[in-house]
């Protein structure tokens, strides 16, 4: 396999290289070129490329709806499930649900009335402010994403049994609960 680096040089790597394994390549070369306890940072390092790659795959998942990201179908899955219960929000209770600023909220916003998913409507008490409403088209979107998100974890986690995810993720209840 060849790839050129930043500089421009052309680099060749066997089967096992950096595009089969970027993080063992890495951990491997710091380990030459800066001796140490560099495994001890490996499931850190993994778990960082997974979370990554499957960033990624959701993304293009949502672009493939119209979306600008994942984070506008999160703000359609929070609707959703307001909608579900009974209760409405505002952009600001969505934004504090999501820990995202309100200026990013107003944009998703915009960006989802415009696409038709969402809208706005005036509050009962706050003039300022708006109550989000889901539409049918918002609605059936957030669905759609909900069967692609769980079909690409699905193919992530494919390669583990069932066992091996029960472990997986008391592990990384673990890691988030301390962390």
């Amino acid at each position: 396999m060849s790839t050129t680096d930043e500089g421009g040089s052309q680099m060749t790597y066997s089967v096992g290289g950096p595009a089969d394994d970027p993080v063992g390549w890495k951990l491997e070369g710091w380990e030459k070129v800066a001796p140490g306890e560099h495994h001890r940072i490996e499931a850190a390092a993994r778990l960082q490329q997974l979370a990554g790659d499957l960033v990624a795959a959701l993304d293009q998942a949502a672009a493939s709806e119209g979306l600008a990201n994942q984070g506008d179908y999160q703000v359609l899955s929070v609707l959703r499930l307001a909608d579900h219960r009974g209760e409405s929000m505002t952009a600001t209770d969505v934004a504090r649900h999501l820990r995202m600023t309100t200026a990013t909220m107003v944009n998703r916003v915009d960006r989802l009335e415009r696409l038709g998913y969402v809208e706005r409507n005036p509050h009962h008490i706050d003039r300022r402010a708006s109550i989000l409403a889901i539409t049918p088209g918002g609605v059936a979107c957030a669905e759609r994403m909900v069967q692609r998100r769980n079909e690409e974890r699905e193919r992530k986690l494919s390669v583990l049994t069932d066992d091996e995810r029960a472990a997986l993720t008391m592990i990384l209840r673990k890691l988030t609960a301390g962390g």
